[in-house]
């Protein structure tokens, strides 16, 4: 595993750096099992051997709270025992628990398959929302699905059909916030963005729906470059050179939360991308 770390913990939880490639926890299919790629949730399991024990929605995820894709690098937050990951779960659940990415992109035009309609916000909408489905071989990818109505309904309806969408959370869709976008270049835009719901591979389509796929991103259409730094934690910098395989332009910067015992506002940040 590459350079995973803490970044700090109390007696209650841990906030971890993740890089790219890593799983967060262990796939479900080789949950207790050896010979698999390793996870982030098992590096911290040695150093703290309590967090495996700890219960969430499934068994084989021990104290994450929250995962990142395999390919996107930066902060996780853990509970280290079971009193915390239930009062985090619970600030999960009421929004309370906000993440923020930095991400670096490059335009393109035209949609790509799959893609409901052209987002018509643009950049300055400052919201993209939509609920998800699963999309293409293997159901790899997910596709923006745009609702009709936004009073709760979790129906999508087709002539002489009636589909339930899974990708809703109590019928309300997933949104992602542009809290800041700027050019670094002719070609590359660095955008801030703000989550509090998130669903697998948001942040990546609905960047690509906004026609601004990520760097490194070729399942969402985005250019290959192998210049996109990954964070090094043991120097407190990024490089680019020394890099083994093109990173994926999406670092999870920032997390807000509420100290699980001292209910008091902890935010953690790491460099930007």
């Amino acid at each position: 595993m590459r350079n995973p770390s803490v970044v700090d913990e109390t007696p209650a939880y841990a906030v971890l750096f993740k890089p790219p490639r890593v799983h967060t926890v262990p796939l479900k299919k080789y949950a207790g099992k050896a010979g698999h790629e390793p996870s982030l949730l098992e590096w911290y399991g040695n150093l703290f051997p309590p967090v495996l024990n700890v219960q969430g929605k499934h068994p084989w995820e021990g104290g994450i709270v929250h995962r990142l894709d395999y390919e996107t690098q930066g902060l996780v937050l853990v509970a280290k025992t079971q009193s915390a990951l239930e009062v985090l779960l619970a600030q999960q659940e009421r929004g309370y628990i906000i993440k923020e990415y930095g991400a670096r992109a490059t335009k393109r035009a035209g949609l790509l398959p799959g893609f409901p309609q052209a987002f018509s916000g643009g950049l300055d909408s400052c919201i993209i929302a939509s609920g998800f489905r699963p999309y293409g071989p293997g159901r790899k990818a997910v596709r923006p699905v745009v609702f009709p109505v936004w009073d709760g309904s979790n129906l999508l309806r087709k002539p002489g059909k009636r589909k339930k969408i899974r990708a809703l959370d109590q019928g309300i869709p997933y949104v992602t916030e542009i809290i800041v976008h700027k050019n670094l270049s002719v070609e590359d835009t660095y955008f801030r963005l703000r989550i509090k719901r998130g669903f697998r591979h948001q942040i990546r389509c609905h960047l690509a729906w906004i026609g601004y796929p990520l760097l490194n991103d070729t399942l969402y259409g985005g250019v290959r470059r192998d210049a996109i730094p990954h964070w090094n934690p043991g120097s407190d910098r990024v490089y680019g050179e020394e890099q083994e395989f093109p990173v994926l332009g999406l670092m999870a910067e920032g997390i807000r939360f509420y100290d699980p015992v001292s209910a008091e506002p902890r935010h953690y940040t790491i460099q930007r991308l």
